[in-house]
């Protein structure tokens, strides 16, 4: 579907996810049951343990999705790719980066909870040589990385991203400069800070399977889904404020498909887990997102209300500021209302801090209502 017109989607895209190679999205995660932690955050926001075929299958019929939260209008929301004009990236972005980012993402939770199941079952290198617990833990880092990132992980020989959450992080650490072990860089050269973290706690997951640690592995697997939606809710800032009027003034916002498709495809994967934090912040980051709703793509998005649904529940989502970092976008000052929030503020620079007084108030209608029980109660450390 690279060429993005309405024919390679109804011909050529649609074939790779019913008879080809894409007939793969159909099955994840492949290890459905038990439901891990992370993944369970998903199924009880959409409803549906399915909601990654319900989202492909939906896009590509140009129609609605059925969850019991979180619904996409596709039709709706890209009129102008179904008018005979022959673009159809609204919904190439959408089933591209739903099934590579969202899809790869929970395939790789669930495989880290397949090594868990294994491990209580008795199953670990340490004890008896049983490779099964590693080697689910081998296939959560291939599924969170992909093949064509190179050797290094440094992206391949040319210079061109992979496909999977990986390259996501890569992609998004360029345009809030936290790429590199000191955040402070946007060459492409240098690996997204984020998936240093998120390689190390595979790591460590790793090692806790080989001695046969259930509970260690889980404890890394919450951290793992806290650290892994930072590019998603780094994609979600990027395209809202295009879609906002927070730039450049009154009447400015962008309405393009690409870049409602885009917002969208990155909601999908980042509001379960603030859903999960708080029921009030995702109405509010959900009304302004929505596609196919009332604003995204047809009046100026709230980019103060997209960004402080999440910024507001940082400290329960297990992220900082400075790991989201402030909007660039390629610019070498930081774009006007793109800045980072102050962790120390924001009471989220470690789970003893709380928010200052003036936050507290900003935040109100932001927070509380967790749609998963003692989720906002939760201590993510090891």
């Amino acid at each position: 579907m690279s060429s993005e017109s309405c024919e390679s989607l109804d011909v050529e895209g649609k074939e790779y996810y019913e008879t080809g190679a894409g007939q793969y999205f159909e099955t994840i995660p492949n290890f459905d049951s038990p439901e891990s932690t992370a993944y369970r955050e998903y199924t009880k926001f959409y409803g549906k343990s399915d909601f990654v075929q319900i989202w492909v299958e939906k896009a590509f019929k140009k129609s609605q999705t059925n969850f019991l939260r979180g619904n996409a209008k596709f039709g709706d929301a890209f009129p102008n790719n179904i008018d005979g004009s022959g673009v159809c990236v609204g919904f190439v972005e959408v089933i591209k980066k739903g099934t590579a980012y969202t899809g790869q993402l929970v395939e790789s939770y669930q495989l880290v909870q397949k090594a868990i199941e294994a491990v209580k079952d008795g199953c670990y290198a340490q004890a008896d040589g049983c490779p099964d617990a590693i080697e689910a833990i081998d296939c959560a880092v291939a599924a969170y990385v992909g093949s064509f990132e190179g050797k290094d992980g440094n992206n391949d020989p040319s210079g061109d991203y992979g496909f999977g959450p990986y390259a996501l992080g890569d992609k998004r650490c360029r345009n809030f400069r936290t790429c590199g072990p000191t955040r402070d860089g946007e060459d492409k050269d240098l690996t997204a800070a984020v998936n240093s973290q998120v390689l190390s706690l595979f790591g460590g997951a790793s090692h806790a399977a080989w001695v046969g640690d259930a509970g260690l592995i889980e404890a890394y697997l919450r951290l793992i889904s806290n650290k892994s939606i930072i590019p998603f809710i780094q994609g979600a800032f990027r395209y809202y404020y295009f879609l906002s009027n927070k730039e450049n003034g009154p009447d400015t916002y962008q309405t393009l498909d690409k870049y409602v498709g885009e917002g969208g495809a990155f909601m999908f994967g980042a509001l379960p887990k603030l859903w999960a934090c708080s029921g009030r912040g995702a109405k509010k980051a959900e009304e302004q997102t929505k596609i196919g709703g009332d604003i995204a793509g047809v009046s100026a998005v709230d980019w103060d209300a997209v960004r402080l649904s999440f910024e507001c529940n940082y400290r329960c989502l297990g992220i900082t500021c400075a790991e989201v970092g402030a909007l660039y976008n390629g610019f070498p000052f930081v774009k006007p209302g793109g800045e980072a929030c102050d962790d120390e503020d924001n009471g989220s620079e470690n789970v003893c801090d709380k928010p200052k007084k003036s936050r507290k108030t900003e935040c109100k209608l932001f927070t509380g209502k967790p749609g998963i029980k003692g989720r906002d109660k939760l201590r993510f450390t090891i």
